[in-house]
């Protein structure tokens, strides 16, 4: 990774998956927290964008120098409003959830009977819009039984893909690039996703790696590849947050030969 490619020049913004592309081995290492601290103190945008709960959106946003997280694969968006309240917005009108949800849970009981050993994902209570059936995190089943869930989940009308720990699964209409990309115009303006960076490293970032002019994935994507329609535009050499604060440190060095 040059430090001198233009790649990496002019980044407003900084989109990023969570699991496996900014945790190490299931962990959100120290020298990971520093880049992500690094980039915000020299102005670059921070967004996760993440097939994990609305629950833990909220946490991140305080947690973390981000200024959003986009959950449960764009189907929760938590930003700050200028006063400094925490904002949620769903990708789906309230109303409309109640039906959704016992669709969706009647699914995840039939997926869960089809494929023995898979559970519903530990994380499940603190979801609003989408679920996740657990497959590599609690569970420990084989990747061919995750893909033929997705295709069971999807047989029966759900958007579903797998990350590296869980098969999410939700209603038509949103995906991790639609609510990315109202992000990025409302922090950019008229630049928007053109002058925004994703880093992903599962199928469920394919989104932002077709809709992301500039995509990277961290090295464990390679497991993914040939599954890709839509692929990064570049591959960290070092997996995880290894692979992520090398980006970090690409973003941060164009910017100081922009000065």
């Amino acid at each position: 990774m040059s430090a001198g490619d233009p790649f990496y020049a002019d980044v407003g913004a900084v989109f990023t998956d969570l699991d496996g592309t900014l945790t190490t081995a299931g962990q959100l290492h120290a020298s990971t927290t520093r880049a992500l601290e690094r980039l915000a103190a020299a102005g670059v945008d921070l967004v996760i964008v993440t097939g994990r709960p609305s629950a833990w959106g909220e946490v991140l946003l305080r947690l973390l120098p981000l200024r959003a997280v986009v959950a449960e694969n764009g189907g929760v968006t938590w930003s700050r409003a200028p006063d400094g309240r925490l904002v949620r917005t769903l990708a789906l009108p309230t109303a409309t959830l109640p039906p959704l949800r016992r669709r969706m849970f009647t699914a995840a009981r039939a997926a869960l009977a089809l494929f023995p050993g898979a559970r519903l994902s530990d994380d499940s209570a603190g979801r609003v819009v989408d679920l996740a059936i657990d497959w590599n995190e609690a569970a420990r089943l084989p990747e061919a039984t995750a893909r033929a869930c997705e295709q069971f989940l999807r047989a029966r009308g759900f958007r579903a893909v797998r990350s590296s720990v869980h098969v999410n699964f939700w209603p038509p209409g949103f995906d991790k690039l639609t609510a990315s990309r109202k992000l990025a115009r409302r922090l950019l303006g008229a630049a928007g996703e053109g002058a925004c960076l994703y880093v992903g490293d599962a199928l469920n970032d394919e989104p932002m790696f077709r809709g992301f002019p500039r995509s990277v994935g961290v090295a464990s994507v390679r497991a993914v590849w040939d599954e890709l329609i839509h692929r990064p535009s570049r591959v960290t050499r070092a997996d995880g947050g290894r692979g992520f604060e090398a980006v970090a440190r690409a973003v941060l060095a164009a910017r100081t030969r922009q000065l």
